[in-house]
């Protein structure tokens, strides 16, 4: 569920983020307008569960183009869409920065679970990484996670994206930087921890992904030195049940889900349970009508919304 929409509306304009760069940068005291209302999530809800079956669904997820807080609205979706959930657990992706907001935090207490953004344990990295709109401070970031984990009655994970660039700064994956993390997370005392590393084109082409060996060492760090604190990987990615989609409605599905981000065949077949064959051929079908173009990256395809 994309409670924002396009054109990208962000508090950051993170280096590696997959949307590309941030169109719309909105600080902490700014007024933004929400263009998606309640009605609106709740109709689209409606339309697309007749194609779904519930029962394949592990989360609902909140996420989409920028930072689905900006949107006030988001605590009175939830309780809206639960009433024709059936039980699914529901789920947000957020960058933390408005976490200091206590009506973002009372609407956050609504969600099952909320993957949070933790990139950095500095002003100066948070600055080089995320390039948060001019106001926001980690520390205040931080102290607000604490609070958040306090709080809520769901499952608090924190997704840290660790990179380097082109020509060999480790940033945020230096050892002495993710032993300072290691210790932020304790301090927080999130369920979980998704470590994770840049696998689609990332806004800035001096962004690099770590290397499998580098990305194990870290996550070893985290199981080492963290208790009672599930750690995952992207070496080690957890099963998805699939969805299904109705075949009129494929060229549709995936072109909300390419506006999103790029996505390899695999990804759209793992997301959507949709065979290989038939991927292809829409794919193929949505190239000849200029609507996506493929991109390589790293030596992989990726298609990418025009």
């Amino acid at each position: 569920i994309d409670p924002i929409l396009p054109p990208k509306t962000c508090t950051f304009d993170c280096i590696y983020c997959q949307l590309g760069k941030t169109r719309n940068k909105v600080g902490i005291t700014e007024d933004y307008k929400p263009k998606v209302k309640v009605e609106n999530v709740v109709k689209d809800f409606k339309e697309k569960i007749r194609g779904i079956d519930l029962k394949t669904v592990d989360y609902i997820t909140f996420s989409g183009t920028g930072e689905p807080t900006l949107n006030p609205f988001i605590g009175k979706m939830v309780e809206k869409l639960r009433e024709l959930a059936e039980g699914i657990p529901f789920a947000i992706l957020t960058n933390s920065s408005l976490i200091f907001r206590e009506d973002i935090k009372r609407a956050l207490c609504n969600f099952d679970l909320v993957a949070a953004k933790l990139d950095a344990p500095s002003q100066e990295l948070f600055e080089r990484i995320n390039r948060p709109a001019r106001g926001l401070k980690l520390k205040m970031i931080i102290e607000n996670l604490k609070l958040l984990r306090r709080e809520m009655h769901g499952k608090l994970a924190l997704q840290i994206m660790f990179l380097k660039t082109s020509d060999g700064n480790m940033l945020n994956s230096r050892a002495e930087v993710v032993e300072k993390l290691v210790e932020i997370t304790n301090e927080i005392g999130p369920d979980e921890v998704q470590i994770n590393t840049p696998y689609r084109p990332p806004s800035e082409s001096y962004v690099k992904p770590l290397t499998n060996e580098e990305l194990m060492a870290i996550t070893e760090i985290f199981k080492r030195n963290t208790s009672g604190i599930e750690v995952h990987s992207r070496l080690f990615p957890r099963k998805l049940r699939k969805t299904e989609v109705k075949a009129e409605t494929l060229e549709v599905v995936i072109i909300e889900l390419l506006k999103r981000r790029p996505c390899k065949i695999k990804d759209i077949t793992d997301s959507l349970g949709i065979p290989e064959s038939e991927v292809r051929k829409c794919l193929d079908s949505l190239h000849a009508k200029g609507l996506v173009k493929l991109v390589k990256y790293k030596g992989d395809s990726y298609y990418i919304h025009v």
